[in-house]
């Protein structure tokens, strides 16, 4: 948002009494609920790092050996 804008919000909000600034407020995080947020870059490409990562372990790349760990044996 422009800091326009921003400066413009603010500036309304002030004139309107606490109840219709509560229906703002309500209003302001129903748009944020139903708006899919960009994640931080450390999310990876497409916020799908997490995912890739628990396909990798679906698969048994990560898992690989886990039951001799767990159990000394194998079910191989």
């Amino acid at each position: 948002m422009s800091t326009v804008a921003q400066k413009q919000l603010l500036e309304l909000s002030r004139q309107l009494p606490a109840e219709k600034l509560r229906e703002v407020l309500d209003f302001v995080e129903f748009l944020l609920a139903r708006t899919p947020m960009r994640t931080t870059r450390s999310a990876g490409k497409n916020g799908k790092t997490l995912r890739r990562y628990i396909g990798g372990v679906k698969h048994g790349g990560l898992a690989s050996g886990i039951d001799d760990e767990l159990y000394g044996r194998s079910v191989r």
